[in-house]
């Protein structure tokens, strides 16, 4: 082996990795950790030497954050992680729908495509049962977020933060999470993907200045509540399950909380946010989540578990 392949390997295991560990756990594990370290990066190549470097790392930092599958805080975030991937490929793909109307250039489509592609394409990494993969689109995604001067792009910073310090072996990747998550994304963003109808034929400076009938402009005054009612039908059928940990079913309510500050199509491309319509959205959104919350914990308490039945045949009369 080239001294290529064996100097990063080397390197790693005299970094301070034990250093992360919080100090009670460090005391009772150290020399497992150096153990485990060095077993993990011998005989590999540099890439896959950084690979388990990093998993160890990342191990030791949910440990002294309180952030690991067995914390509450990290369970919480396992939970959210799903629907919070889903609410972002939900808004990723409403903005690259309306940017690519045949209403005339938008200077901001092929800004708002880099922003949006990550996030669909660790839709489908979680589809495909990969959470590895979704994770490093996701950070791909908060340095595109960096370099994006409007605050809608800031918004989808934070839920993609909030999915990454998840602790990955306790986010849901069995099939029904996985379609539940798919299947969420797609009812919240295609009714709002429709709504993007209204504006063909016009210019993308005209948008803010459009005047429509009164039913349509009810219709987009609520559209951003529509992504909260579909999470929130989701925590309510997961809180409702007996057997569901009440922190998982909860951080559905996580994934919701972003949903309170996006503004109607196309207004969330730029537009200044004027405080009544934010207020009108966070009491809609809140006002969706709590009935959702309170409907499935009314229905949680009242269902009765089923009589287990005897294992051998019914005793004869």
């Amino acid at each position: 082996m080239t001294d290529e392949h064996t100097l990063l390997p080397t390197l790693l295991r005299r970094l301070p990795l034990g250093s992360l560990y919080p100090a009670s756990y460090r005391a009772a594990h150290g020399e497992e950790i150096n153990a485990v370290l060095a077993e993990a990066v011998q005989h590999v190549g540099p890439r896959t030497a950084l690979r388990e470097w990093a998993a160890l790392a990342a191990h030791a930092v949910r440990l002294r954050t309180r952030l690991g599958s067995s914390d509450p805080a990290g369970r919480i975030l396992a939970g959210a992680a799903p629907s919070l991937l889903a609410g972002g490929a939900a808004l990723s793909l409403l903005h690259l729908v309306f940017g690519a109307l045949p209403s005339g250039p938008d200077p901001h489509w092929a800004l708002g495509a880099a922003q949006s592609a990550p996030w669909l394409l660790a839709l489908l990494c979680l589809t495909l049962g990969r959470w590895a993969p979704a994770r490093a689109l996701l950070l791909a995604a908060v340095a595109v977020a960096a370099f994006t001067p409007h605050p809608e792009p800031g918004l989808w910073a934070v839920t993609a933060v909030l999915a990454l310090i998840a602790p990955p072996d306790a986010v849901d990747l069995s099939r029904r999470g996985r379609s539940w998550a798919v299947g969420s994304a797609a009812v919240a963003a295609l009714p709002l993907s429709g709504l993007t109808l209204l504006w063909l034929g016009t210019r993308p400076e005209d948008h803010p200045h459009l005047v429509f009938p009164p039913l349509q402009q009810a219709l987009l005054d609520l559209s951003p509540a529509w992504p909260a009612l579909v999470l929130g039908i989701a925590h309510l059928l997961r809180l409702a399950r007996p057997n569901t940990d009440p922190l998982h079913a909860g951080a559905i309510a996580l994934a919701v909380l972003p949903w309170t500050l996006t503004l109607a199509p196309p207004l969330h491309r730029g537009t200044p946010a004027d405080a009544l319509d934010l207020l009108r959205n966070v009491g809609v959104v809140l006002t969706v989540l709590a009935t959702a919350a309170a409907l499935g914990l009314v229905r949680r308490r009242t269902r009765r578990p089923r009589p287990a039945r005897p294992d051998g045949p019914p005793a004869s009369c």
